[in-house]
């Protein structure tokens, strides 16, 4: 068996991969790492209980292991316990300033709670660690534009759909929501048919009010 389990792939674990972690765990019960691989696979299965209880075992085992602490922090966002993502995710950053996501767990929690300021401030320590992260311009333009920081949120957006093509058409519809609020109709408009032309579908009342714009 590898020596952690790829989250990175996109693949839901199979009955095999998962029989295989929980024997890991059984011959290994003291090894962080086995905790580690067989949370992190039932979380892609979205087994959240389960998962939670193999970060937390590992946590014991491994007070540091911030990896563990940050995907236990995602789990408690996914399940709206917010001040129990800000808690872990703020430990995980005593042992690993630089976990980047741990900024934007931190920043999640705080806007889903109303807290614009702190999340803002969380989404910009972020991006001080990793200035190219898709995630983070997403986050920042969001959070400004639920500020109404129009010019700013612009800023992020564009910054997103550079970055990533995946994400570009996320960015594209966030981009028109934006100039539809700074009134500008034909920068909404060209940005709408950007995000159409990559596969990204705009909500219809989008669509709409952009169409409504004075010209």
């Amino acid at each position: 068996m590898s020596d952690t389990w790829s989250a990175e792939t996109g693949k839901t674990p199979s009955l095999a991969d998962l029989e295989q972690l929980e024997a890991a765990v059984t011959d290994m019960p003291d090894s962080p790492t086995a905790h580690y691989n067989l949370g992190l696979a039932l979380a892609q299965k979205e087994d959240w209980n389960r998962s939670q209880q193999e970060f937390r075992t590992a946590l014991k085992l491994r007070p540091g292991m911030s990896e563990a602490r940050v995907n236990l922090a995602a789990i408690l966002l996914q399940t709206g316990d917010l001040d129990g993502c800000i808690e872990q995710s703020l430990k995980a950053l005593e042992f690993r300033p630089d976990l980047a996501q741990a900024c934007v767990n931190i920043g999640v929690a705080f806007s889903r709670k109303g807290t614009l300021d702190q999340a803002l401030h969380s989404f910009e320590r972020a991006l001080t660690i990793e200035p190219n992260s898709v995630s983070v311009h997403m986050n920042l333009g969001n959070t400004h534009l639920a500020m109404n920081n129009l010019d700013k949120s612009v800023e992020h957006f564009s910054r997103a759909a550079e970055l990533d093509e995946g994400f570009a058409g996320m960015a594209y519809n966030n981009l028109a929501v934006a100039y539809y609020y700074k009134g500008s109709k034909d920068k909404a408009v060209e940005n709408l048919q950007k995000a159409k032309a990559l596969g990204y579908e705009s909500h219809p009342d989008l669509v709409k009010a952009v169409e409504q714009l004075s010209d």
